[in-house]
């Protein structure tokens, strides 16, 4: 007999029969299935497996899904506001292509999965998480349509990119060119140069030609430009400074028909535009999922046919190392993955709004919004429509170039904003001076500040333009209050029907 005070001793189990009563008749001595000393499956088969049942996913809101597909019966727009988290109150919001918007039933539901882990730690870890991964993964891959064995979830397409530039480290040298566009992203440039510098390969960049008037025309440049020695190109699903809609189908051809390996860098593509990963082909893909699919921020995807995978690995070596893609890349350590588990929520609803339905509003809200904008200001865009996804370039009339240079030294952004230069309203030339991203920030930083507006100013070739996004919450007037704010600070008279019926002749 225990001493008194004393913790009270186990009791053994003498039989089967005492064993169920206990809850124990599901335990077996298997050992450890997967990789380290997790007490999950071994995700490999998971993945693989087609006959696999996934679990149940207990932080499905049922509701906030049905919630958004009965408001999206009515027209998209203000009606779509209150499912997203921005403060629409306060903001005319213009800028989904930044850091995107997160739907409020995936931010709930990845909520739920953190009150999840925080209620019971090692089980939600230990036994719960690469099950609800492995079930993410495979939701996923239906909507990209690939092969759920051949994608990693990620943080962000960052360290996608970063991943697959890594992996040239050994297998590109002296003599080898690593291809890219001038209008790529910035920091892929820079992950070009560092591995460039660290083999002996060189990067070549091409600079593109304005104007662009059609896909076409922009694969004979690169067909042009692309050097013999090119082993490796990074091309943007849609480029993010200047909102182009790249011909990746026609891109990946050229390249590999010249044994160049291709890595899409598609961060802006998911949500905006149809993807379908194996019939496109590419050697690598990155994506975002917290940009047009609304996800929570801190997801994202790598997709790596199985023919390349033996020589990509993650930047994080942890215990599924050795064990196969998908156990090297599904842990990277202790940290927040209820982002990813969020993912899942973000499917559904969209998939309970219309995927179809969700383009078609982006393209026609786009279309719109351009053509409203140009008329407003006299000006132009940097690509036809068919070469936009939900994002375009528009052209900010002169008087936002002489505003900026007539502030320069100010301390208030929007003191300064008053007539163009000479005095005379600005008629939407091209402005004789060549703009910075000075220039650009500062009408920027007016539209921010002096109006609410969450709309970024680009600078692409000594010119000073707009990226307009074009999302479910957004309508025609959030463009029209930008119109008369841009008027505003560059002191612009906006077009009558008259001026604006001469524009259109001398057009055609």
């Amino acid at each position: 007999m225990a001493a008194a005070g004393s913790p009270p001793a186990i009791a053994a189990v003498p039989d089967e029969a005492a064993a169920a009563a206990t809850g124990l008749a599901h335990v077996q001595r298997t050992g450890y299935q997967g990789f380290g000393s997790f007490h999950s499956g071994n995700v490999e088969d998971m993945i693989a497996d087609p006959s696999w049942e996934p679990p149940a996913n207990p932080c499905e809101r049922v509701a906030d899904v049905a919630a958004l597909a009965a408001a999206a019966a009515a027209p998209f727009g203000a009606a779509m506001r209150p499912h997203f988290l921005i403060d629409f109150a306060a903001w005319t919001f213009l800028n989904h292509g930044a850091f995107g918007g997160v739907l409020a039933c995936a931010h709930r539901e990845a909520e739920a999965w953190r009150v999840r882990c925080e209620a019971q730690p090692l089980a939600f870890l230990d036994r719960e998480l690469f099950p609800q991964l492995v079930r993410v993964m495979r939701e996923l891959a239906g909507v990209l349509r690939c092969a759920p064995q051949d994608l990693a979830l990620l943080p962000n397409a960052t360290t996608g990119l970063n991943t697959v530039i890594q992996s040239l480290r050994g297998r590109v040298g002296p003599g080898d060119a690593l291809f890219s566009l001038d209008i790529g992203y910035g920091s892929v440039k820079k992950m070009l140069q560092v591995v460039a510098q660290q083999t002996g390969a060189q990067h070549v960049e091409m600079a593109v030609q304005w104007p662009v008037s059609s896909p076409a025309e922009l694969v004979s440049q690169v067909a042009a430009a692309l050097p013999p020695g090119a082993r490796f190109a990074v091309f943007d699903a849609v480029t993010s400074n200047t909102a182009v809609v790249l011909p990746l189908a026609e891109l990946v051809t050229l390249c590999q028909g010249r044994g160049v390996e291709v890595l899409i860098d598609g961060a802006h593509a998911l949500g905006q535009l149809p993807v379908g990963l194996e019939a496109l082909g590419a050697d690598y893909f990155v994506g975002n999922c917290h940009k047009w699919l609304c996800a929570p921020r801190g997801s994202a995807f790598l997709h790596v046919p199985r023919g390349h995978q033996a020589h990509v690995h993650p930047l994080i070596v942890s215990h599924g190392h050795g064990s196969g893609f998908v156990s090297e890349f599904i842990w990277d350590g202790c940290r927040d993955y209820a982002p990813l588990l969020g993912i899942s929520a973000a499917l559904r609803a969209w998939q309970a709004v219309g995927w179809a339905e969700v383009r078609r509003y982006q393209r026609a809200l786009l279309a719109d919004a351009r053509g409203a904008l140009c008329s407003a200001w006299g000006t132009g865009t940097l690509v036809p429509l068919s070469m936009c996804g939900a994002m375009a370039l528009v052209e900010l009339p002169a008087g936002c170039l002489a505003a900026a240079r007539a502030a320069a030294g100010s301390a208030d952004p929007c003191s300064a904003a008053g007539p163009a230069a000479g005095g005379a309203a600005a008629t939407g030339a091209a402005p004789v001076a060549t703009a910075t991203s000075a220039d650009a920030k500062y009408v920027q930083d007016c539209l921010h500040f002096g109006h609410a507006i969450e709309c970024p100013v680009k600078c692409v070739a000594g010119r000073l333009y707009v990226r307009i996004s074009a999302h479910v919450y957004n309508e025609l007037s959030d463009y029209r209050r930008l119109a008369a704010a841009v008027c505003a600070i560059g002191d612009v008279e906006q077009q009558s029907d008259q001026e604006k019926a001469q524009q259109q002749q001398q057009q055609e």
